[in-house]
């Protein structure tokens, strides 16, 4: 339960309000946009440790997760539901293989997280192929969208 609820409430304020209000409807471009958001959802992850190295991880690694989450929700038509299951499925990997005491993770928690990425982007730019869409986020949509 502690997987669906903290994916569901944590992709719904920080993709589809943060993020999503800003990037769909400002001309604001996915880095923007994004950053706001992403730089709330990792600071409100250190409370998992008070060493500084382990902190600087799990910031990066959390702010890192943000960026892909808000990239996929962008790239599949502002779905939200696909953030949501990939939250969801990383959150609960961690929770049934007590993948590590933070949100930085051990080792075979981060080939896990890798692979995990490694999919969705792989999927993501499959789909566009073959949909024949463009991409999203592109060199257009970084910095700024023309209205």
């Amino acid at each position: 339960m502690g997987a669906v609820v903290a994916a569901l409430i944590e992709e719904l304020y920080f993709r589809a309000f943060l993020f999503g209000q800003l990037f769909r409807f400002t001309r604001l471009g996915f880095i923007p946009a994004v950053l706001a958001g992403a730089l709330l959802f990792a600071s409100l992850h250190l409370y998992q440790s008070n060493e500084f190295s382990t902190l600087t991880g799990i910031f990066l690694t959390t702010f890192s997760g943000a960026v892909l989450f808000a990239w996929v929700m962008s790239e599949w038509q502002h779905n939200l539901w696909v953030p949501v299951f990939l939250h969801f499925f990383m959150n609960l990997f961690w929770m049934l293989f007590a993948a590590g005491d933070n949100a930085l993770g051990g080792w075979y928690a981060n080939i896990f997280r890798a692979i995990t990425i490694t999919l969705i982007i792989m999927l993501t730019i499959i789909h566009k192929r073959r949909s024949g869409e463009r991409l999203e986020i592109n060199r257009e949509t970084l910095w700024m969208k023309k209205q």
